[in-house]
C-alpha cells in the first residue's frame, strides 16, 4: 500500500521571508501552469522618453487577454524588469514559462522525435517518403483544386519548409511579446517563440495590434500557420551551426 505525502503549505513567515522577496504575488500568478496562455508581455526599456510610447503600444494592442492571457501577464516594472537586451533574465524569476503548458514532458519529447524523424525521412527519400497528408494539402488534391497546388521543385521546397516548421513547432513551449528599446522606437514589438531552455526558436517584429491575436491562434492550435511564425527569423541556436542546428539537416541548408 502506498501513501501520498501531502505537500506542506507555506506559513506566513515562510511567505514573508522566502517567497515574497523572490517573487511577488503577481509573478506567482503568472507562474501558474493553469493559465490559459503560456505567454508574457515583457517591457525591458524604461528610459525617460519611453513612457508615452509604452502607452501608445498598449493602446494599439487593445486586448491583453488575447495577447498573452491577461493584464497580470504584462510585466511592466522598472525595478524588476529593466533588463535592456538581456531579456532572458526573466526566466530566472519565472522558470515555469519554460515548461510545456499543454502537454507532458514525455509528449513534448515525443512530438520532437516524430517531427525530426519525418524531416529525416523526407531528406532521405524525397516527396515519396514525406507525410502524404501534407503532400496532398500542398498539391491541392486534398482540397479538390490540384490545378492550384505546388508541383516539381516548388513542391519539394514547400514540403521541406513545412517539415522544418513542424520540427520547430515541436520545440516551442511559450511566447514572449518583448517591448524592448527597438519596439518603443519603431512601434513594433518582438514576438518571440521560445523553447524549454528559454532559447528563441523563431521571432518576428509585429505591430501591437497583431500581438492581440496570438491567444486565439494558440487556443485554436493554428499559430504555426500564421505569417508571424512561418516567415519568422530563426533564433541563433536554431540556425545551422547553432546548438540546435542538428535539427536542420544539411540537406535543408538552403531553405
Amino acid at each position: 500500500m502506498s501513501y501520498e505525502v501531502p505537500h506542506p503549505s507555506p506559513s506566513p513567515i515562510d511567505i514573508s521571508k522566502i517567497l515574497t522577496p523572490w517573487r511577488t504575488p503577481t509573478q506567482r500568478e503568472v507562474a501558474n501552469k493553469d493559465s490559459m496562455a503560456p505567454a508574457i508581455w515583457l517591457r525591458t526599456c524604461y528610459t525617460a522618453d519611453s513612457y508615452a510610447r509604452h502607452e501608445a503600444l498598449l493602446k494599439g494592442c487593445n486586448d491583453m487577454d488575447m495577447a498573452v492571457g491577461g493584464e497580470n501577464r504584462l510585466l511592466n516594472d522598472h525595478t524588476r524588469y529593466n533588463y535592456g537586451d538581456d531579456w532572458q533574465r526573466v526566466f530566472e524569476v519565472l522558470p515555469e514559462l519554460r515548461q510545456p503548458n499543454d502537454r507532458s514532458w514525455a509528449a513534448y519529447e515525443k512530438q520532437q522525435h516524430n517531427a525530426i524523424a519525418a524531416l529525416r525521412a523526407y531528406a532521405e527519400g524525397g516527396v515519396a517518403r514525406a507525410d502524404q497528408r501534407l503532400v496532398k494539402n500542398l498539391t491541392g488534391v486534398a482540397q479538390g483544386t490540384p490545378d492550384l497546388g505546388f508541383r516539381g521543385a516548388d513542391l519539394e521546397l514547400e514540403v521541406a519548409k513545412a517539415l522544418r516548421s513542424n520540427v520547430h513547432k515541436a520545440c516551442v513551449v511559450a511566447w514572449v511579446v518583448l517591448e524592448d528599446e527597438e519596439a518603443l522606437k519603431s512601434g513594433q514589438v518582438n514576438l518571440l517563440f521560445v523553447d524549454s531552455l528559454g532559447r528563441v526558436v523563431r521571432s518576428r517584429r509585429i505591430g501591437a495590434g497583431a500581438a492581440s491575436q496570438m491567444g486565439g491562434f494558440w487556443a485554436d492550435g493554428c499559430w504555426d500557420e500564421i505569417g508571424e511564425w512561418y516567415e519568422g527569423d530563426l533564433g541563433p541556436e536554431y540556425q545551422l551551426g547553432g546548438a540546435c542546428g542538428g535539427l536542420l539537416l544539411e540537406s535543408m541548408r538552403d531553405l
